[in-house]
This record gives structure tokens, sequence and C-alpha cells, in this order.
């Protein structure tokens, strides 16, 4: 069969359409974290959630080294979004810690927070330490978050912390066995829950989860941007029938003044329609309230596309 010119003229005109329509999708990059952690999983659950259902857009989550390595290049246009810690926002914004020899990134902008990563602390089941005063003078180890969260607790300044001691992450398996066997009390560090590594602590021997609050606490928490009160909820480990209150990090999502204020409203708006379903998808994801994730946490300035969001919605003004 021959086809007509015209025919042929319009079959070749649609052909083009279709490939110009695809090239001119928006492609979102995204920088996450290990590719076995949270941040890999719910930023890669977020970029599919978007391309799925914000039409002209593609989303790509990238699996990284986290916010040594998200932050810096967020700042150098490689990445359009990036999770990152909310003590590690700030640092970034301030140009402190890890970012001190880098300057202050002042382009830093929030989104939302999701999950926390709260200081969490374990000891056998029917030890003598049940609250987080209980530390004075025990053999605890520590990894290198919840070593420096420990050190601002107000309470802390007057401990025996000679048996403390941070331990590396290579070393953090054989600290199950222990403290199953009491060779240590306790353990501290800062995670998401539910986590992998005190789940099959709690199945290897009874522990219990100790309780960090009080009015010292409570003030420390109210004098800084990047802490939150966190409460583990009961039954996420085995024997921990009860509510857990502490205090922890935000997971948030940020982006750079750079990024177009469209792209974030349509990504912000995107993950607060779909949050119901995302919340069935991953545990980082469930119970999450949107009056939290549009205040807690945000070491950094609202990004505009997001205020925007966050404004139709009435949640700001």
């Amino acid at each position: 069969m021959h086809l007509r010119p015209s025919s042929l003229l319009l079959t070749a005109a649609l052909g083009l359409f279709a490939v110009t329509a695809q090239a001119a999708d928006t492609k979102l990059t995204m920088g996450t974290g290990g590719k076995s952690g949270y941040y890999f999983a719910v930023g890669n659950l977020l970029c599919t959630s978007f391309a799925q259902s914000a039409t002209g857009y593609r989303c790509n989550a990238k699996a990284t080294d986290g916010p040594r390595e998200n932050l810096p290049k967020l700042r150098r246009g490689k990445f359009d979004i990036v999770v990152a810690r909310s003590d590690w926002v700030q640092d970034a914004l301030k140009g402190a810690g890890f970012f001190k020899s880098k300057g202050a990134d002042t382009s830093l902008r929030s989104l939302f927070s999701i999950h926390s990563a709260p200081l969490s602390v374990i000891a056998r089941k029917g030890s003598d330490i049940s609250s987080v005063d209980d530390l004075d003078g025990k053999r605890v180890m520590l990894d290198g978050s919840a070593t420096y969260l420990v050190k601002q607790l107000p309470q802390a300044a007057n401990w025996d912390t000679s048996a403390f001691d941070t331990y590396k992450p290579n070393e953090k398996n054989p600290l199950r066995k222990q403290l199953c066997s009491s060779d240590i009390d306790a353990v501290a560090i800062v995670v998401g829950n539910p986590s992998n590594w005190i789940l099959k602590t709690a199945q290897t021997c009874p522990i219990q989860l100790v309780t960090v609050s009080g009015r010292q606490i409570d003030r420390l928490i109210s004098g800084s941007d990047a802490l939150s009160q966190v409460s583990i909820p009961a039954n996420t480990y085995s024997g921990v029938t009860s509510p857990t209150k502490t205090l922890g990090y935000k997971a948030i999502l940020v982006s750079s003044a750079s990024v177009s204020e469209d792209e974030v409203y349509a990504f912000v708006k995107s993950t607060f329609e779909n949050l119901p379903q995302l919340a069935r998808k991953h545990p980082a994801l469930r119970g999450l309230q949107p009056s939290d994730m549009i205040r807690e946490g945000l070491t950094a300035p609202l990004h505009p596309g997001a205020a925007r969001y966050y404004r139709e919605q009435g949640w700001i003004k």
C-alpha cells in the first residue's frame, strides 16, 4: 500500500511531536544515600511517585555516600534535591563542622522533613538503666553522632564518662554480643527506626530502650532548629511494649535557591498528594503529619516552590 505524501508528512510530524514532547520533560536528580539505607529507599520511592504522577517530569534517585556527597553536589548544581539530616544541613548552611573549609552555602532551601533519626539508647532488659541519667558511670558504646549528641545533654556535664567509647562503623555488629553478654551496659546510636541492628539485637537477647526526656532535654530541643522530640512507637522492637521518648534529628529534603520554583512546587505537591499511598510502601513514611513535615527540622529557609504549595493549602501564611 502506498501512502500519500500528505500522510507521510502527518506521520513524520506526529513522530517529531512525540520526540519533542519527550525531550521537553524536565528531569530532576536526587542525591540520597547508600543503597541499603533509608535515604536511598525513601528518595527512590519519592522520585518514582513524582515521575508517575506529575506530567512532564522525570526523576532519578542516585545512591550516594550521604550528606558528605549530597550537599556539595547540590551546591555545584549536580543534584536538584537531596536527602540529608537536619544537623548536616545546618552545618552546610553555616559553613561549620565538615563544611568549615568549604564555606557557608546560603543557597540551601528546605522542602519538608520526613522520618526522624532519634538518639536510640539500647540496654539489656532488666538492667538498672531506664532513663538517660542512669548512663552515669556505665560502660557505653556510642556511634559518632550519638557521641556528639550525648555531649550536648545538659546533665552529661556531671557524669562519669570514663567508660564511654565511640565505635567505628565496622565495629558495630560485635557490640550485639557484648551487650547481650553484659560486657557493656548500653549502646547509643542515632538511626532511623526500625533499625536492622536493633531488630537483630532484640532477637538475640531481651532489650529495653532508654528514655531521653525531661525539662533539661526540652530546653535543649527548644534552643535548636536541628533537634526535635521523638517517640519511638511501642512494639517497634520485640519486647519493647511502650513508646520511648527521646530526641533526635530529622531527615529532610533540601534543594537550592537556583532550582526553579515551578519544579520544586511540582515535586512537593506530588509528595503530599500521594502521601497516604507512599506511607504504605515504606515504614519511614508512616505516621507523618503535614503539620510536622513543614516545620520540624527545617534548618534552611523554605524554598519558594514549597512555600507556594503550603500557602495554597492554608498551612502557612
